[in-house]
């Protein structure tokens, strides 16, 4: 049975140091940044369509861009931590107070899944479940949230099958463009 590559692109930020402590430094003030611009990318493109999820696709495209040039196991983790820094300054407009809270188990829950998954599946199909079930979450943890403190939120006006849906096939794109464009970079790197 043949298995695909899982390993960084042959590149990672760390290696293109001298220092290894400078190397790690780069990597995850790389891996904080594109999760901070995920969030500002989030916030520039908010339009109501009464699609709860929908900014998953990009938001997962360059959290999975992000963990495919990093040689950390948690790089997810560390990239939803920057989209944490993000959320929590409020400074874009987001409302939602515990919503730096929901985006680091977002992204602890994503290397989770990615981790167990690679094991059993090859890369892709790793990456496609792992971010679906993990965006997922984020409706379920909202969900949660608002039993326990009685937060209301607006992706439940239409009951919760629609944004667990909606977030699960956003979830699915965002994984498959991420994943897509890191096999398509590795086999041009391959070539060059």
């Amino acid at each position: 049975m043949k298995t695909a590559n899982t390993s960084p692109l042959p590149r990672s930020i760390s290696s293109l140091f001298p220092s290894r402590i400078a190397g790690t430094l780069a990597e995850v003030v790389f891996l904080l940044f594109l999760g901070m611009l995920a969030m500002v990318i989030h916030a520039k493109l908010r339009i109501p369509m009464q699609l709860p999820g929908r900014q998953g696709v990009m938001f997962l495209t360059l959290i999975i861009l992000g963990r495919g040039v990093s040689q950390f196991p948690f790089a997810g983790s560390i990239a939803c931590a920057g989209s944490a820094i993000i959320l929590a300054t409020s400074w874009l407009g987001f409302r939602e107070p515990l919503a730096p809270v929901i985006y680091i188990m977002i992204g602890f829950l994503l290397d989770i899944l990615f981790l167990n998954f690679k094991r059993i599946m090859p890369f892709m199909m790793a990456t496609l479940l792992s971010c679906a079930i993990a965006w997922m979450f984020v409706p379920l943890i909202k969900l949660g949230i608002s039993f326990m403190t009685g937060l209301p939120f607006t992706s439940f006006r239409f009951g919760i099958i629609w944004p667990v849906a909606t977030h699960l096939f956003f979830g699915f794109a965002g994984g498959l463009l991420g994943a897509s464009l890191l096999k398509l970079s590795a086999h041009f790197l391959k070539k060059s």
